[in-house]
C-alpha cells in the first residue's frame, strides 16, 4: 500500500484470548498505540507529547490464538490536529482484520497523505441522561496500566469499557453464565472512541452503560467514563456488536425473553 509502513509484527498469546474465543478487543489498542509510537518517532516528533481523541476502529474479521499479524500506518490527514490510520492484516492470509482512523493532538504533523480507502464513519446518536445508564465499573488506575506519558493506557481503557459490557448486559439476561452455558458470545465490529480527559495512576474511574440499538442479532452499547473523584468526563464509546454462535462462528438471533428486558431499557434511552 503505497504511503503505509510497518509499524507493528505479533502473534495472538493464550491470555490476549477473551471468553469469545479471539483476540481481545483491548489487544488491538495496545499494538495500536504501539504502532502509533513508532510511527510518529519516524516523522521526527516526541511520541509522549501526542494525545489521542477520537478513534474510529472497525473489525473485519477474527485473530484466534497462534495468529500472527502485522500493522501497516499511514497519515491520512496531516497539521496541527492530524489523523493516522492503522491496518491490521493477517500475516499468514494477508487478510484486513481491523482497520482505525486515530485523530490525535499535542503534535502536528506534516508530509504526504494518503486517501483514505476504508469505512467511513456514520453519526450515530448517543443517549442522554434520561437513558437506562447502568453502572458499569468502579476502580482505580493502576501504575501499571500507564503508558510512556504516564496516562493510562488505550488498553486501559478497553479494557475497563468491556467490564462494563459483563455489567450491561447482565442487566438484561445476557449474564456470564447464560452466555456460558448457551455457548454465546458479543463480537464487536464497530467501536466510536472519544476522549474527553485523561486519568493516571491512582485516579478513580467510574462507567455508566446504556443499550443505544437493537436489532435481530445485534446491538449497540453506549458508555459514558468519568473521574469519580472529580466527576469531570474522561471518555465514551459507542460500541456495535453481535451475538455470536461460539461454534458455528456465525451471528445468531438474540433469544425473545433477553430481547424483551433489553426493550426495557432502550425504552428509557
Amino acid at each position: 500500500m503505497t504511503g503505509y509502513s510497518e509499524t507493528f509484527r505479533g502473534d495472538v498469546s493464550t491470555w490476549e484470548v477473551d471468553a469469545t474465543e479471539h483476540f481481545t478487543v483491548a489487544y488491538y489498542y495496545e499494538k495500536f498505540e504501539a504502532a502509533t509510537w513508532r510511527f510518529l518517532y519516524d516523522a521526527g516528533v516526541d511520541p509522549a507529547a501526542a494525545r489521542t481523541t477520537e478513534a474510529l476502529t472497525h473489525y473485519k474479521a477474527e485473530l484466534r490464538y497462534r495468529d500472527i499479524y502485522r500493522i501497516e500506518t499511514a497519515l491520512i490527514s496531516a497539521g496541527g490536529r492530524p489523523t493516522i490510520a492503522h491496518k491490521l492484516f493477517n500475516a499468514e492470509t494477508a487478510e484486513l482484520c481491523t482497520a482505525m482512523q486515530q485523530t490525535l493532538t499535542g503534535v502536528s504533523l506534516t508530509g504526504s497523505t494518503v486517501d483514505w480507502d476504508g469505512d467511513a464513519r456514520e453519526e450515530r446518536s448517543i443517549p442522554g441522561d434520561e437513558a437506562g445508564w447502568v453502572p458499569g465499573l468502579r476502580n482505580m488506575v493502576r501504575p501499571s496500566e500507564v503508558d510512556w506519558a504516564g496516562n493510562l493506557s488505550l488498553a486501559g481503557y478497553i479494557h475497563r469499557f468491556s467490564t462494563a459490557n459483563s455489567f450491561i448486559m447482565s442487566a438484561f439476561g445476557m449474564t456470564p453464565e447464560y452466555m456460558t452455558e448457551s455457548r454465546v458470545g458479543l463480537s464487536t465490529f464497530e467501536f466510536q472512541l472519544a476522549f474527553q480527559g485523561q486519568v493516571g495512576s491512582g485516579d478513580m474511574i467510574d462507567i455508566e452503560s446504556t443499550i443505544a440499538q437493537l436489532g435481530g442479532s445485534s446491538l449497540r452499547l453506549c458508555h459514558r467514563m468519568r473521574n469519580a473523584q472529580t466527576g469531570a468526563d474522561i471518555a465514551s464509546l459507542s460500541q456495535f456488536g453481535v451475538q455470536l454462535d461460539l461454534d458455528a462462528r456465525r451471528p445468531s438471533r438474540i433469544a425473545d425473553d433477553i430481547r424483551a428486558r433489553a426493550q426495557i431499557i432502550l425504552a428509557a434511552s
